[in-house]
């Protein structure tokens, strides 16, 4: 079972921390390390997703997330609190349907090395039982099978294809359905 130790710290925004990361909410103080972040991930990012590598993109997305239909979480390695990537609930829709859509994207040069997905974990620890989730789905590529490999290994379970489901750069691109269910993280 996952160690999860929730904890709230106004210096660092930390909200849980794992054996090998901690989810921190994203604020003013990580504008600088996430646009270097995109920047230098570009590539490795798309045709994944695409995120523009500005300040403005930034203060777009920190206002996002305050408007409650969404929640970012930057993910840290704990040893050098190197930032490994990106977590995102959205679509947050809460009773009847107590579901969210789960993005990510992380840092190529630590990727492989169970960063993401303990970061992964503690936000679905997180979104089951703090939010009250029952559901969180990852909508993914197909073409993308790391990710896929990646929700595989956490207990995902592969619902559906979505032809044309969501626009990714300049085109709408097929997408797998994967979900996990509040119950089976709970029987984990």
């Amino acid at each position: 079972m996952l160690k999860f130790t929730p904890m709230l710290s106004a210096a660092t925004h930390t909200i849980a921390t794992g054996n090998k990361v901690q989810l921190q909410l994203p604020c003013a103080s990580h504008k600088k390390t996430f646009v270097e972040f995109i920047a230098r991930n570009k590539s490795y990012h798309e045709p994944w997703v695409y995120v523009p590598s500005n300040a403005k993109y930034f203060d777009h997305y920190i206002k996002r997330t305050k408007l409650g239909k969404s929640l970012g979480f930057f993910v840290f390695r704990n040893e050098d609190e190197k930032f490994v990537g990106v977590i995102n609930l959205n679509n947050i829709r809460l009773n009847p349907f107590g579901s969210a859509s789960l993005g990510y994207y992380g840092e190529q040069q630590l990727s492989n090395r169970g960063y993401m997905k303990e970061g992964i974990k503690l936000v679905l620890q997180h979104a089951f039982s703090k939010i009250g989730l029952n559901r969180v789905e990852a909508n993914i590529q197909p073409e993308n099978t790391a990710s896929i490999a990646l929700v595989n290994s956490i207990g995902f379970k592969k619902e559906g294809f979505s032809p044309k489901f969501l626009q990714i750069g300049d085109k709408y691109r097929d997408h797998e359905r994967w979900a996990y269910l509040a119950e089976n993280f709970e029987n984990q």
